[in-house]
Parts: structure tokens; C-alpha cells; sequence
């Protein structure tokens, strides 16, 4: 898979549009979809904001053997009542996260558990 058709696959995944993603990255929207088609190779630098932006490491981006993120894959937290869950703030840098990033957090955690235990 080539390195803008994984962005685009992220960003979709993280459910941001190319205007949201350009914004956290300081890009023109315009050149974030150039990226995403493949008529330009974007920088390190570029690609370091990109992954940022999108909470991943840039070799999510550069492999080519990356897999496609699964929004529909079964979380191993499911069995976990939701009030036990409801007791705990995560917080990043004194930014209290909302719920969307906190389940973001959590599918990082989760993948790189699964990294691990192989």
C-alpha cells in the first residue's frame, strides 16, 4: 500500500476529514489530498506532523505491509462494564481527553499489546 493511500486509510479511520487533518498539520488542504493520491512524497518532517496528527508512528504510514485499521474489530476491553470504565479520566499533557480520543488511546493500547504478545 502506498504511503498516501495509508494516510488516507488512517485519517478515514480517525473519522477526520482532509480539512481537519490539515489543519492539525499546518497543510493546505490541497496538498494533503495530493499526498493521499500520490502526486507528491511528502518530507520526514511532513510525514512526522501526519502520523501526529493521526496518533500513530510514522512506519504506520511508510509500510507497505501495513494492514488496513479495522473500526468494526472486536475490542478486548468489550467485556468490561461500562461503569468501571466510567470511574477513570485520562488526561495527555494536562488536556483531558474526550471520549472519542480516550477510545483512540485505548485501540493503540490494545495494538500494541498484540504486538507484544507475539
Amino acid at each position: 500500500m502506498s504511503i498516501g493511500l495509508n494516510i488516507k486509510t488512517w485519517r478515514k479511520h480517525r473519522g477526520m476529514t482532509q480539512y481537519q487533518l490539515a489543519e492539525k498539520t499546518n497543510l493546505s488542504r490541497s496538498y494533503v489530498a495530493d499526498i493521499e493520491r500520490g502526486r507528491y512524497n511528502p518530507s520526514v518532517e511532513t510525514l512526522d506532523s501526519i502520523a501526529k496528527a493521526l496518533n500513530i508512528r510514522i512506519s504506520e504510514l511508510v509500510d507497505d505491509q501495513n494492514k488496513n485499521p479495522d473500526p468494526h474489530e472486536e475490542s478486548e476491553l468489550a467485556d468490561i462494564p461500562i461503569e468501571r470504565l466510567n470511574q477513570y479520566t485520562l488526561s495527555y499533557k494536562g488536556h483531558t481527553l474526550s471520549k472519542e480520543e480516550a477510545d483512540d488511546v485505548i485501540e493503540l493500547l490494545e495494538a500494541a499489546l498484540k504486538r507484544w504478545k507475539k
